[in-house]
């Protein structure tokens, strides 16, 4: 594969290929056992991305599966269109499918089998009764496809697979009494005068499976199915954030106003993203405006849109505008002539900037550049806008933006619509709805544009900040006085009590921070969580007199990924990264040969000692002979002496080179045949050379020690080039940050700071918050526990404060194990005070006891601050408990141990027991 599949991604693909070698081995074992497999993906989930790497490992193997012999697929949409995007994903995701092992089928297709090693794509249209697809012995032809697929089943169903692409379309239930040709496909049937069998495995494909689970379940099938959850999909970054909706509570003369407000949008993103591709160096991104218009517009109503656009976006011509109506023609529109586009083309063509369309483009539309929606239609037509936005939503770098977050939002604008008709749009975004979109979008009704905030500057003054409103009147607090921070730290006591409010502060804070902590462990937290034995990180500015910069230093861990790769594998991948350039430059050009000799040192070291040892030549006998057991019995009679002999023979060459394919995913990324490439000094040695590296790999101590010591170069790594990673683009880090997080613990790193961020204005207003608009307030609603910290920490001095995310690069994030394995707290606020004349961070976290992990998420930051106490004045727990609110000190050493070695499942007995008034 080109690409690298996120977590859920690799999930499904391990989950579909295990379906489909199962129910390959039980139709071999038992043609009666026919199997479905169902994969449930949300819009925007990647589907043809993991079926691409599903098929191709099937096919090929990979270095971790051997593949499924004699695979083929035939892959089945209603929509031609649909096939042709399909297909061309395939070729730009996959470095194994070659063109020409993916096959359009066409009207003269005809073959009597399909053959093994291909992917066909098969529009159903193409077999309506009428074709000639669908008939055999007319015009040349021998074969129907019907009977192509029913020859198929007969000679080789080992490894057949059917694949029902958006597989809640075109297939009927025993209960509706037809019988759809893709019903005809999976489930065989009489054709003329033939029977056709069912095929042996058929593999759905769809946001909606219900109506295909009941297809599968009425013919009796045996259903396996994977599931990919949205939060997942939208943690990956491939879906856009936010919804932001325009429009004007329903007035309607406003038409022309809004279309040159969308213009507007579309050219300020435009702006947006050639600075930020400029910036980092990504390909361009050309941001497409999608204008939806009525079903029968006038001549002038079209005439005018298209006049409107060009007036307001001298940038473009007509002939950078395209169309999607019904015609498929060339429109004229009033003096200009607009081309027809196919949609499956249009994210393609860099020249297509605007799109008229009428009612939704669904089939064949998936373009990550649509970026701003205006629709002319009227409010009855919630669902055909819907349909186009749930399109809309894909990023176009396939990841989110992480330094101007503007360009993860997408923007609608509704010149037609009420508040009540916004409502329902926004409703369905929150809750999703079937095969249009993905649940759990952000909708924002009032946008606001939040930057860093001004207030704040790059040296925080010490001046008097207004508070927020006041709890008791809910008036601003203009004339509030600045209380002393005396009152809220104790400044000159440097060690604590139990259940006293208030830290030390810190002591030092030039000392490095080591992550090889000494300490007692529990049985609670894993002994290692925040050890990782040659990775240290120095924490430069604390105490410094920038707010953003002191954020920006606090300590953060990568959480690991649910699906690790290799050692083996991370090393390639961190290799590869710094010997590319970027920005032309590479942090280290010689990274894959020294990762290679590094690992190849490791084998051969393995191969000295054991013929140090005198084992090898031992070894590579069992490699190269194998017993032969002969036992002779008389025919017809009971055997009295049975006789058994056995015969040592050599294995053939085939036999040697199926053994190498098995040493190859030992040794994999091409470490297995580099040292046959080091052994073998002419051509006829390799055969030698394979011998003794499949001796090698046979024994299990030999990969132990080579993932070992690739995962240790892996950590080596990334510490030496840290610097040079933190200066490189945001989108180069995350590349890095993803080696990290493949690891099998939590790796230190830091977090980022957005510059930039669209947020609803609603909420109460709040001051001080290190993003806010143009007057410095920030608007935000939150739970009574949280709103009582944040007033809290407001009214006794705090000068700056973060509301701290869930989860991505601009998430503090602090390790915890829970019963899923090593998962990640985002305490909900970080607050800057000044203390002592220097500012100091302090991680208040509003902790909700009734949550299953509330207690694990207790240990997880006593284990942070065991670590990380001196990096800041105070690391704090706050909770309602009995109708009051406690505090836990994390700062405390007596408090820490006791909540480390807590082994109860209440978290609100670990505040009254150890929590004192907050």
């Amino acid at each position: 594969m080109k690409y690298e599949l996120f977590d859920y991604q690799e999930e499904a693909k391990a989950a579909t290929l295990r379906a489909l070698a199962g129910m390959a081995r039980a139709y071999s074992d038992d043609p009666e056992e026919r199997g479905a497999f169902v994969l449930a993906a949300p819009t925007g989930a990647g589907k043809t991305v993991i079926a691409t790497a599903v098929i191709e490992a099937a096919l090929d193997g990979d270095e971790t599966t051997p593949g499924i012999e004699g695979s083929t697929f035939l892959w089945v949409t209603d929509d031609p269109s649909l096939n042709r995007q399909t297909l061309q994903k395939m070729v730009a995701a996959s470095s194994g499918l070659a063109p020409n092992r993916l096959i359009t089928i066409e009207s003269d297709f005809d073959q009597e089998v399909l053959d093994p090693g291909r992917v066909y794509f098969l529009n159903i249209q193409k077999l309506g009764s009428s074709t000639t697809l669908s008939k055999s012995n007319i015009d040349g032809r021998r074969y129907s496809f019907w009977e192509t697929i029913a020859n198929t089943v007969r000679k080789r169903p080992h490894g057949f697979v059917v694949v029902v692409d958006e597989a809640h379309r075109g297939l009927s239930t025993a209960r509706d009494n037809r019988n759809t040709i893709v019903s005809r496909i999976i489930g065989g049937g009489t054709n003329g005068t033939s029977v056709n069998p069912e095929v042996p495995a058929v593999w759905g494909i769809s946001a909606v499976p219900r109506r295909f689970r009941e297809e599968m379940a009425q013919r009796g099938r045996i259903i396996r199915s994977h599931s990919v959850a949205v939060e997942d999909v939208r943690a990956s970054g491939l879906l856009k954030d936010q919804v932001v909706l325009g429009h004007t509570k329903g007035i309607e003369a406003a038409e022309s106003t809004l279309l040159r407000r969308a213009v507007d949008k579309i050219r300020e993103y435009e702006a947006r993203w050639s600075g930020y591709c400029k910036t980092t160096g990504e390909a361009r991104v050309d941001p497409i405006l999608v204008v939806q218009i009525e079903d029968k517009p006038s001549a002038k109503d079209l005439a005018e849109v298209v006049g409107t656009v060009l007036e307001e976006w001298p940038g473009i011509s007509a002939a950078n505008i395209a169309h999607t109506f019904a015609s498929h023609s060339l429109e004229k529109v009033g003096i200009h002539h607009i081309a027809y586009c196919p949609p499956e083309d249009i994210e393609g063509r860099q020249d297509i900037r605007v799109v008229l369309c009428k009612t939704a483009i669904t089939t064949g539309w998936d373009c990550p550049r649509a970026e701003v929606l205006v629709s002319m239609r009227v409010a009855k037509d919630v669902d055909l806008i819907t349909q186009i936005m749930g399109r809309m939503v894909r990023t176009p770098l396939a990841r989110r933006v992480l330094t101007d977050e503007s360009l993860n939002t997408v923007y609608c604008i509704l010149p037609k619509f009420d508040k009540k008709a916004v409502d329902q749009i926004a409703q369905k975004f929150e809750e999703g709805s079937e095969g249009s979109l993905a649940s759990g979008t952000t909708v924002i009704t009032s946008p606001v544009e939040l930057a860093r905030n001004p207030l704040l500057g790059g040296n925080t003054p010490r001046q008097t900040f207004r508070t927020a409103p006041s709890e008791a009147t809910g008036q601003d607090g203009d004339d509030a006085r600045q209380p002393d921070t005396n009152f809220w730290f104790d400044q000159d006591q440097t060690d604590r009590q139990p259940n006293v409010p208030g830290t030390r502060a810190s002591s030092s804070s030039a000392n490095p921070l080591s992550v090889t902590p000494s300490r007692k462990t529990t049985s609670h937290v894993t002994p290692d969580l925040f050890e990782e034995p040659e990775v240290t990180q120095n924490v430069a500015p604390q105490g410094s007199d920038d707010v953003f910069r002191l954020l920006e230093s606090l300590p953060s861990y990568t959480i690991p990924r649910r699906i690790r790769r290799s050692g083996i594998f991370r090393l390639a991948s961190l290799s590869v990264l710094l010997a590319e350039k970027h920005g032309g430059r590479a942090i280290e050009p010689s990274a894959t040969r020294q990762a290679k000799n590094e690992l190849l040192a490791v084998i051969e070291t393995f191969r000295a000692n054991l013929e140090a040892r005198g084992e090898l030549e031992s070894r590579i006998g069992l490699v190269t002979n194998t017993q032969f057991f002969e036992r002779t019995v008389s025919f017809g009679t009971p055997t009295v002496n049975p006789h058994e002999s056995q015969t040592l023979i050599e294995l053939d060459n085939r036999g040697i080179h199926m053994l190498m394919e098995k040493a190859k995913r030992l040794l994999p990324e091409g470490l297995a045949m580099e040292y046959v490439g080091r052994l073998a000094d002419a051509d006829e040695d390799v055969t030698e050379a394979m011998i003794t590296t499949i001796a090698l790999a046979q024994d299990p101590e030999l990969p132990r020690l080579v993932e070992e010591r690739a995962s240790q170069i892996v950590a080596t790594w990334l510490q030496k080039h840290s610097s040079a990673i933190t200066r490189l683009s945001p989108a180069d880090q995350e590349k890095f940050d993803r080696i990290r997080r493949e690891s099998d613990r939590p790796l230190p790193t830091t977090f980022s700071l957005p510059n930039m961020r669209t947020e609803d204005a609603e909420g109460k207003e709040w001051e001080r918050h290190v993003l806010s608009d143009s007057s410095g307030i920030f608007r935000a609603t939150f739970a009574e526990w949280e709103e009582h910290v944040l007033r809290e920490e407001l009214s006794h001095g705090a000068v700056a404060w973060y509301r701290n995310p869930v989860g991505g690069r601009h998430s503090l994030q602090i390790p915890y194990v829970a019963v899923e394995g090593i998962k990640g707290l985002s305490p909900d606020f970080i607050f800057v005070h000044r203390v002592r004349g220097e500012l100091r961070a302090s991680l208040i976290d509003p902790h909700g006891t009734h949550l299953a992990d509330a207690v694990p998420k207790l240990q997880g930051l006593a284990e942070y601050a065991e670590t990380h106490k001196d990096d800041f004045q105070r690391i704090q727990s706050v909770a309602k408990v009995d109708g009051s609110y406690l505090m836990i000190n994390h700062q405390d050493a007596a408090t820490r141990n006791a909540v480390k070695a807590y082994s109860g499942t209440d978290a609100a007995e670990i505040f009254r027991i150890h929590g004192s008034d907050y």
